[in-house]
């Protein structure tokens, strides 16, 4: 039996500054699924050197733009 608040409540406020993406790429939207993968020890170094809001720009950039140039062009 869950001992925590039975009638929690949360603003409107908070629930839009949830799930803040950041990095959008020209407002397309983003999907609701995520998309992880393991990598190579000196890639995930080389990328954990950068900061958070960075590394998933630079991912997301480098990704969405292999991906339109091999897979959908």
């Amino acid at each position: 039996m869950s001992k925590g608040n039975p009638n929690p409540v949360q603003t409107k406020a908070f629930i839009s500054k949830q799930f803040q993406a950041y990095g959008e790429i020209d407002s397309i939207p983003l999907s609701k699924k995520v998309t992880g993968i393991r990598l190579p020890q000196d890639v995930h170094e080389a990328l954990h050197g950068l900061s958070a809001e960075d590394r998933v720009s630079y991912l997301r950039r480098v990704i969405s733009e292999a991906v339109r140039r091999d897979l959908i062009s």
